[in-house]
């Protein structure tokens, strides 16, 4: 093996079982020791946010660009990207403890908005979509992974340095954010503890004479959709349980969430129409409409619950946001459909879904209790709760047809006939 390749080879990205001691790892994958990661599927290195790093790459995109080979640009570009992680290094190795510095971590946070702008730019939508083939599904699962590696290191190196400003906030809100819409639960549910750290009185200030502890309060409360985000993430991985929602709930101080608020009243009837099977209750509540009025009537603007709070705006997109929640909800409005689903199909033995009155009638309803209306793709902020949307019950019956859950009755159009449940 030459020096060149050498020096590309990623520490740990061997066969050995480093990888198995990340929790946080999610979609298997191999990555050198705290220098981002290498994906060893052909042709991925030369994936939309150029991660390949090999010398004889640089030299070739340096000789091709505007600036000389060795610019102070180019260089700087390459000790980001093999910025060293703090956990990983121990100190020991050169540049170990970089990102401990406050200065070191503020220009890697730039480099991270980089890549953030380019998965924004390549991919509109964050998920897999039914028009994306294979090769593109590898590729935004790359691009989505390396980025919120890098997060991961910068997280470790602001949590190392015992940083809790805005600058602190706002990488582990968009981190928060980035988790939820890049799917990776494991990420997310490892984040919500660095904005809502456990409380260490019963009673914990928030003025700046707060201790520095890592395990006290942050002197900057949260955003209202990072309560959000840390609230309707444990419905959705628990569903149908409450139980770690109520936990997350109880570690929330009032003077962030006070219980009067809006967005808590909002929580309170939410939950309590999953735990009743209130389906018609929830399909309400969980519209895209209800829930934004909720963010609005919260004061989102100053990122406030609570007027007890200096208000102290956040640097975090708050599309970003809204779009993170967006997500859980329709995680959510998933989890009660297919709930809803089953006792559907226990109760009824034939769908008729024709043009006539009875299956218009028949398409409604089942698009209301399955929450089929979706919340995330609708175009505006500001939808009307009576507005009219396209939903196709008989694509998403058709969709259960593999499955046996319903199929089409011979003979008969717009007629299905209901698989029981065994």
């Amino acid at each position: 093996m030459s020096s060149s390749q050498w020096r590309n080879t990623p520490r740990g990205s061997s066969s050995s079982n480093r990888g198995s001691e990340q929790p946080w790892r999610s979609r298997g994958w191999g990555w050198g020791r705290g220098r981002g990661i290498t994906s060893s599927r052909p042709g991925v290195g030369a994936s939309p946010l150029g991660e390949n790093i090999s010398p004889a790459s640089e030299a070739h995109s340096a000789g091709t660009s505007s600036e000389p080979p060795n610019s102070n640009a180019t260089a700087n570009r390459r000790r980001m990207n093999l910025m060293a992680s703090v956990s990983r290094s121990s100190g020991l190795e050169k540049d170990g403890d970089d990102l401990k510095n406050y200065n070191a971590q503020e220009e890697y946070r730039r480099f991270i908005q980089e890549k953030v702008s380019v998965v924004d730019n390549i991919f509109e939508n964050h998920r897999r979509t039914s028009l994306e083939s294979e090769n593109g599904r590898r590729q935004r699962i790359d691009a989505q992974e390396n980025v919120l590696i890098l997060f991961r290191k910068l997280r470790e190196g602001v949590a190392s340095s015992s940083r809790r400003d805005t600058f602190a906030l706002e990488v582990y809100e968009t981190s928060l954010y980035l988790s939820v819409t890049f799917e990776s639960p494991k990420q997310t549910i490892s984040i919500i503890p660095h904005v809502f750290p456990p409380r260490s009185s019963p009673s914990p200030s928030l003025s700046p004479s707060t201790s520095t502890s890592a395990t006290s309060t942050p002197l900057h409360p949260p955003s209202a959709h990072s309560v959000l985000v840390s609230l309707l993430h444990h419905l959705v991985v628990s569903y149908p349980s409450q139980s770690t929602y109520f936990q997350q709930l109880e570690s929330i101080p009032q003077t962030i969430l006070p219980r009067t608020s809006e967005v808590a009243k909002w929580l309170t009837v939410l939950t309590k129409s999953l735990r009743m099977r209130n389906y018609a209750k929830f399909l309400s509540l969980s519209r895209r409409s209800c829930v934004i009025s909720v963010l609005e009537e919260a004061g989102l603007g100053n990122l406030s619950l609570s007027s007890t709070i200096p208000i102290l705006a956040s640097k975090s997109d708050l599309e970003r946001g809204r779009q993170a929640v967006l997500f859980l909800l329709e995680a959510l409005r998933k989890k009660s459909a297919e709930t809803a689903w089953t006792i559907i199909r226990s109760a009824y033995r034939e769908l008729s879904c024709d043009q006539s009155t009875v299956g218009m009638g028949t398409k409604a309803w089942l698009a209301r209790s399955l929450c089929l209306e979706p919340v995330l793709h609708l175009s505006g902020s500001r939808e009307s709760p009576s507005a009219e949307v396209d939903v196709d019950v008989e694509s998403w019956l058709e969709a259960r047809v593999p499955v046996g859950h319903v199929r089409r009755k011979e003979g008969v159009e717009g007629r299905w006939i209901v698989c029981k449940v065994r």
